[in-house]
């Protein structure tokens, strides 16, 4: 059963006619831009927010401390939007209210977007972001011991993928991985693309095409591009993993997160019931979005503070 504020907002500003041909770039980079503004409520004050660039890569950075007493985590956050759309703008609200909600001080990543720039653009640019702050922790008003390494929908791909790309290069591993609702599988074949194929505000047929953006030439099975195909997760870091219970991409979160615990990762599910796809971004229009960054802020608290995260 679908939250009654998530019913609200399907029976009247989601229920839009089905596009028909190619998605329009310009356009959806548009409405991305614009879902914060109608349903983000008000900015969250934090103790200071500053942009930069990483040196070396030039990519764009925000960088949020909240007004918590040291010492601070870092958490280093990739925005979703299927790789083509989402920015440090869109994001904004939702990652000062993550810096607030974990304790920790939050960079965001503005990396380099399909179609202009395929697979492994955005991931190598979250590399070099990840190195960067490791090695600048400090100055930006972190402790230097604890990371995190985050994303929602893509942005949850790409945290996945860092840690694989780490593991397979014998690098240093953020302690934890935090995933909202990612996208695991470009096969896009797992249940929850049936179940959820429409009328739930991410269509299968539009995450398909997100997919097929950002993957040019790479195949399904690659498993930066895919981590669910991934051969060996565990070296990979313990893992908090939020699905939305009527998403497409509900099922490679919990294939994820049944993989990890597998390979014994420690892993924590937590299953957003009566949500859909992008409803983090959403928490002045619906509630429950808050109330689940607080789970997901707990769960987050406990990894951090020892290994009390058990495998699901």
């Amino acid at each position: 059963m679908l939250d009654p504020d998530i019913r609200r907002l399907l029976d009247t500003v989601f229920k839009l006619p089905a596009p028909t041909g190619a998605p329009n770039v310009a356009q959806l980079r548009a409405m991305a831009e614009a879902a914060p503004e109608l349903f983000g409520g008000e900015a969250e004050s934090v103790a200071a927010v500053r942009d930069t660039t990483v040196p070396g890569c030039g990519t764009a950075v925000r960088i949020y401390r909240p007004a918590r007493a040291a010492p601070l985590p870092l958490t280093l956050f990739a925005h979703g939007g299927g790789w083509v759309t989402g920015s440090l703008d869109s994001h904004d609200k939702l990652c000062r209210i993550l810096a607030n909600a974990l304790g920790s001080v939050t960079v965001a990543v503005d990396y380099r977007r399909a179609p202009e720039h395929v697979y492994p653009a955005a991931l190598d640019n979250l590399e070099a972001a990840w190195h960067w702050v490791r090695e600048k922790a400090a100055s930006l008003g972190a402790d230097g011991r604890r990371f995190v390494v985050a994303g929602d929908s893509s942005g949850g791909n790409l945290a996945a993928a860092l840690t694989l790309r780490l593991a397979r290069a014998g690098a240093v591993q953020p302690e934890l991985q935090l995933l909202f609702y990612p996208a695991l599988d470009a096969r896009c074949s797992r249940g929850s693309y049936r179940e959820f194929a429409t009328g739930h505000n991410l269509t299968a047929t539009q995450m398909k095409w997100y997919w097929e953006a950002y993957r040019a030439d790479a195949g399904v099975d690659d498993g930066e591009l895919s981590p669910l195909s991934a051969g060996d997760l565990a070296r990979v870091p313990p893992a908090v993993v939020a699905v939305a219970a009527a998403d497409v991409l509900r099922d490679d979160g919990l294939a994820y997160a049944r993989a990890l615990a597998a390979a014994r990762v420690p892993v924590r599910l937590i299953e957003c019931h009566g949500m859909i796809h992008g409803f983090l971004r959403w928490t002045g229009e619906v509630p429950a979005a808050r109330r689940s960054i607080d789970r997901v802020a707990e769960a987050v608290s406990g990894a951090l503070a020892g290994p009390a995260i058990a495998p699901a």
